[in-house]
This record gives C-alpha cells, sequence and structure tokens, in this order.
C-alpha cells in the first residue's frame, strides 16, 4: 500500500470512530434549569435530602473564614452540576445568558454579584455554602447570583478556567421523611429493626451441613413473618452466615441454601417474595472466635436487614437518573481533576483526527475519489 493510501486509510478509520457516539457525560441537566448551549457536565451529585445555604449578600473574609452577612439556609433535594461551556464564549456571556433564561422560566433574583464578586478560589465558599465536599474551583471573573420560583432555589457561580465554567446548585426545598425506616410492633424482631435496621436470628435451626429448616424454627418464622404482614412496604434482605467448620466454598453455599431456605419458607406463608433478598456470606463475619462451640454457634446465624420501603424507592426513581457515568474516580478522589484531564485528552485527539480528515480529504481530491 503506498503512503498516500495509507495515510487515506488513516483518516477514513479516524473519520469512523469520530462518527461513534460521544462519551457519556456524568449526570444529567436538571429539569427546571436550562443548559447553555455547547455546555458539558463536568460533575454531578445529587441528594434525595441535604442542607445547602444560599449567599445573599457580598461574601468576606473575617476571622479566618468567609462569611456573608445574608445567607438562607435550605434543607430538601439538591443537585449540583458542574458545566465547562465552550472557549469561544465569554464567562460574562454565560452568566448573563443564566440570567436571561431564569427570568423567562419565571425566577426571581434574590442576590446578584456582578464580576469581580470575589477573588477568592470557590473552593474557599464550600462552608458558606454548606457544599460538603462537592468540587469548586477559580477565581477569575467569579460572579454569583441566588434566584427563587416557587420552592426551587437556585445558587450559581459562574467564572473563567481557561473556558467559561457554571456551577450550579439547586434546592427543592422540603420536609425529611424521617419515617423510611419505622417498623411497627412489640416482638423483639420489630423492635430491633426498627431501632438498629437489622437483626441476628438464632431460632431459625438447621441440621449440620444442611438447609432444611427445622419444625423447631416455627415460632421465629412465625414471628418475623408477621412482622412482614404488619409492615407492607417493608423489604429485608436475608443473609446466611456460617462458623468455619468446614471449607470456605462449602460455607458460602450453605449460608446461601440457608437463607433462601428462609426467604422460600416466608413466602409460602404468604410474604411477597419480590420483598426479600437472600444472599450469603459464609464464615466471613463471625461475631466470635471459632475456637469453641459456644463461639461457633454465635457465628451460626441469619442476619435480618430493613432496606428502603418499595413506596421510597419508587419515589426516588421519579427523579430523572444521571446518564452512566463512563469514567471513574481516582481512589485519592480528585475525580473532577481526573474527568477535565479525561476531556482534555479527548479534545486532543479530536483535534488530531480532524487535522487527519481534512488531509483525508485533500488526498481524495488529489486521488480524484
Amino acid at each position: 500500500m503506498s503512503k498516500i493510501s495509507t495515510a487515506l486509510f488513516a483518516a477514513l478509520v479516524m473519520l469512523g470512530a469520530l462518527a461513534q457516539p460521544a462519551l457519556a457525560e456524568r449526570g444529567a441537566d436538571h429539569p427546571e434549569v436550562s443548559r447553555y448551549p455547547g455546555a458539558v457536565i463536568e460533575g454531578y451529585d445529587f441528594k434525595e435530602y441535604e442542607e445547602a445555604q444560599l449567599i445573599l449578600s457580598r461574601p468576606a473574609y473575617r476571622g479566618g473564614e468567609f462569611t456573608a452577612d445574608k445567607v438562607l439556609p435550605l434543607e430538601g433535594r439538591v443537585t449540583y452540576i458542574h458545566y465547562e461551556m465552550p472557549k469561544t464564549a465569554s464567562a460574562l456571556q454565560v452568566f448573563r445568558n443564566y440570567q436571561s433564561a431564569l427570568k423567562r422560566s419565571g425566577f426571581s433574583e434574590l442576590f446578584v454579584c456582578d464580576r469581580p464578586c470575589t477573588d477568592a478560589n470557590l473552593s474557599s465558599f464550600k462552608a458558606l455554602m454548606k457544599a460538603r465536599d462537592l468540587y469548586l474551583n477559580g477565581s477569575r471573573e467569579n460572579q454569583y447570583l441566588a434566584a427563587k420560583r416557587g420552592n426551587t432555589y437556585v445558587s450559581l457561580w459562574v467564572n473563567d478556567l481557561g473556558e467559561p465554567n457554571a456551577w450550579l446548585f439547586v434546592i427543592e426545598k422540603g420536609s425529611l421523611d424521617d419515617n423510611q425506616m419505622a417498623i411497627s410492633g412489640e416482638s423483639p424482631i420489630a423492635k430491633s429493626l426498627s431501632e438498629q435496621g437489622r437483626v441476628d436470628l438464632y431460632g431459625f435451626q438447621f441440621d449440620t451441613g444442611k438447609a432444611v429448616l427445622r419444625d423447631s424454627s416455627q415460632a421465629t418464622l412465625k414471628e418475623l413473618g408477621k412482622v412482614l404482614q404488619d409492615n407492607p412496604t417493608l423489604q429485608i434482605e436475608v443473609i446466611g452466615h456460617t462458623d468455619d467448620v468446614g471449607g470456605a466454598d462449602a460455607n458460602q453455599r450453605l449460608s446461601e441454601a440457608r437463607a433462601r431456605a428462609v426467604t422460600e419458607a416466608l413466602a409460602r406463608n404468604g410474604i411477597d417474595a419480590s420483598r426479600m433478598l437472600a444472599r450469603g456470606m459464609g464464615q466471613t463475619q463471625p461475631l466470635a472466635a471459632n475456637t469453641d462451640e459456644t463461639g461457633r454457634a454465635k457465628n451460626r446465624r441469619v442476619e435480618i436487614i430493613a432496606q428502603r420501603p418499595a413506596a421510597t424507592a419508587a419515589a426516588q426513581t421519579s427523579r430523572p437518573a444521571p446518564r452512566p457515568q463512563t469514567q471513574t474516580a481516582p481512589a485519592n478522589g480528585n475525580s473532577n481533576e481526573s474527568n477535565k484531564s479525561a476531556a482534555d485528552t479527548t479534545r486532543s485527539v479530536i483535534d488530531s483526527a480532524t487535522t487527519a480528515i481534512d488531509t483525508a480529504y485533500k488526498l481524495k481530491g488529489l486521488l480524484g475519489l
């Protein structure tokens, strides 16, 4: 193959690669706040219930920390999105467009701090904004606004990191559902599940090395079944545990079979099987040393863990789900720096590919193809 043909082939292969779908973003837009054209999501976080704080006056550095004379603490659903904008846009252009879009959507401005609102790095305002460990960065051309529509609040920074970046918090004010794990009942199982979320049960009896419930297990089975009947939204995880007598693989299989024996017995007594998940941990989670029968007996148990009620899980799925992540955060937790580096690498590859494609088209003309 000639050098020209080789170059053309390489460029066409690169063109085919570019035709593939772009890497999935790390999250999804909030349905109440529009995306700036060409913006890319670089960071995303969503919490069903968290705290946040809007800044309502120019922040100042006092007593070793940044404070503001006026703030608005909030609690509810908190969505964080970090956008990176096209390099051709300016930070002012992006900020003004957000202002306009929010006003058109019915938001009222609570506070606006035009550039330079502050020359401090945005990471310095995490405590003031109650932003937890979320990634904030940059100190050039910092601009900030806070806005409200109904029970939805927006906290937004826009600045320049070589290209405009937007740091968006959307807080949907609401009350905490602190009854998610409440379990009614006066039995020891009900009380333990309600107070601790879990309970170790020794009333499920099996023959050595077997996974068939003995008749002596009926009292415990009946009590657990009543808890599930009295709490129809309760879901449980049933986990089998063994001592270390026998091989680890055999004990793992035995623990799984015993957990299934419990869920199957409950299902035969009218409990919906979809509310129960059976799994085994074998000998991997002992509560005592396996050096004598007392310790081994303590380790042979069936653990019950209360899971999120089905109604709450359904409510969570009503939230727009983040798009699948294709990047994995590094062990040191600097996920946004890693993502930014990956994005820069991707852009560099695309620029090189574009050059190759241009060359391919020129070669195509020369060859009369």
